[in-house]
């Protein structure tokens, strides 16, 4: 009898539980409606991560980033930076970023079709939220979420310089000269705020040797309430050594941008893996001791421009190019010799940054991540003879107790590992570099794991709603 009464009563219950259709269904919009009428929302700026503002040539209004046309035309400016100059900062082209990459169009299948980028987080904050979106250089009373923009492929210290400047334009503007803002970095936009409250927008970095003293201001401390970062690379990335050594597509169809093209951005190593980790394994997923962060690995290995096929290439465009009797072998040491000084420059300046942006930040900080897609967090480094091959992919992941497979895999959002995201660094990390790392976790205040994949972050809807409760706390 009691069974048949247990069973009654499962029943009943079951059979009043809501069953959510789409004229049910909670919406965020809906469920934060007391949160919206709230006048007191934290001013939020909006920092975006790498390729996420727009940028053209100021003179002639052509777009090189953002548009459907950059993504296929051979451009008058291309993405290039200078590589020749003595100093990063020298290196400089016609382009500038002019705004957020909230929405472009790409190819898709047979035609064109619009995605939207920063559109929809900034569209979460508005109608959920109630902030209103300021995406210009002028700013007025009652806006609220600031969408700061800048050039990605510069350093971030130049970024941060750039943030300084922006959020004076802010209180002069509003004549709030107090005003404390909530930084939302997004990926890189992470790292220029972590730059940024340790030394506002002093250079630190630039020209200085690697160990010489670094005197943070903490002037981004008296601006800042509480940092917020999505998806950064605390720790690095591995999916920057792959560009700047493969190049990048933006879209299957879309035209290529070469290794050279990667390698000419300073703000592409500031990406790599943090120095002290180990991120080569050899065929059987054990570690092997080279150093990302030593230049002469670079060439021994064949990384990025001085791969086989990319030195052929240079010969190749020397030949095509020069058809008198210029001593072709000159020219094609000398652009090495070039490219081989802009390395340096570019891996010591890397290196000082994180130095500089390394530890436990001044201001409460949360973490919101990705956790359920395998991400690369070490390649497999195969000799070929004279040559070596880099694995960026486990030939055999469906082999789950595959060393290689568990060496090279970890948890993440298919770009940034769980344990970057979190400040964490690799097991086996030097003691130094691993001790700044637990810092810099141990000082998050909250942290919230999601499914969300890295490059449509935006989409997921537990990362959606894990900003929006910490934005409500």
């Amino acid at each position: 009898m009691k069974v048949v009464l247990v069973l009654a009563m499962v029943l009943l219950v079951s059979g009043c539980a809501l069953r959510p259709d789409e004229r049910t269904r909670v919406t965020p919009r809906r469920e934060f409606a007391a949160e919206r009428l709230d006048r007191r929302r934290e001013p939020i700026i909006l920092i975006p991560g790498t390729l996420g503002s727009r940028l053209h040539n100021a003179k002639t209004g052509e777009i090189a980033w953002g548009s459907f046309a950059a993504s296929l035309s051979e451009l008058e400016d291309d993405l290039d930076l200078p590589i020749s100059g003595p100093r990063l900062s020298d290196n400089k082209d016609q382009l500038e970023a002019y705004r957020v990459l909230d929405l472009a169009e790409v190819l898709q299948g047979e035609g064109k079709g619009e995605i939207r980028f920063y559109a929809e987080i900034i569209d979460t904050l508005t109608s959920t939220l109630g902030y209103r979106a300021a995406y210009g250089k002028r700013f007025y009373k009652g806006q609220d979420l600031f969408v700061f923009f800048y050039d990605w492929r510069r350093s971030n210290v130049e970024a941060a310089a750039q943030l300084c400047e922006f959020i004076a334009a802010i209180r002069r503007d509003l004549a709030e000269p107090a005003m404390k803002f909530t930084l939302l970095g997004v990926s890189n936009g992470g790292l220029i705020a972590r730059y940024y409250l340790r030394h506002g927008g002093a250079d630190v970095v630039s020209g200085r040797d690697l160990g010489a003293p670094l005197s943070p201001t903490r002037q981004g401390q008296a601006d800042v309430r509480r940092l917020i970062t999505l998806c950064t690379p605390h720790a690095g990335t591995l999916d920057a050594f792959k560009l700047i050594h493969e190049g990048y597509s933006p879209a299957p169809l879309a035209r290529r941008h070469p290794p050279l093209t990667i390698f000419s951005m300073p703000a592409a190593f500031e990406l790599l893996p943090d120095p002290g980790q180990r991120v080569f394994v050899d065929a059987l997923g054990q570690p092997r001791t080279f150093d990302l962060w030593d230049a002469d690995n670079w060439e021994k290995l064949g990384i990025s421009v001085f791969s086989p096929g990319e030195r052929e290439k240079l010969r190749y465009r020397i030949l095509s190019q020069f058809n008198d009797d210029r001593d072709r072998d000159a020219l094609f040491n000398a652009e090495m010799a070039r490219r081989r000084r802009h390395l340096e420059l570019c891996l010591r300046h890397a290196a000082r940054f994180k130095r500089a942006i390394a530890g436990a930040p001044e201001v409460p900080t949360s973490a919101v991540c990705g956790a359920t897609t395998p991400t690369l967090q070490r390649v497999a480094l195969i000799e070929d003879g004279t040559e070596w091959d880099f694995v960026f992919e486990p030939r055999y992941t469906w082999r789950a107790g595959d060393p290689v497979v568990q060496a090279m895999l970890g948890m993440g959002d298919g770009v940034v590992t769980r344990r970057s995201a979190l400040g964490q660094f690799l097991p086996g990390t030097a003691p130094e570099a691993a001790a700044a790392g637990e810092a810099l976790r141990g000082a998050m205040t909250s942290v919230h794991l999601t499914s969300c994949r890295h490059r449509e972050m935006f989409d997921d809807e537990l990362l959606q709603l894990a900003l929006i409760e910490e934005l409500t706390r």
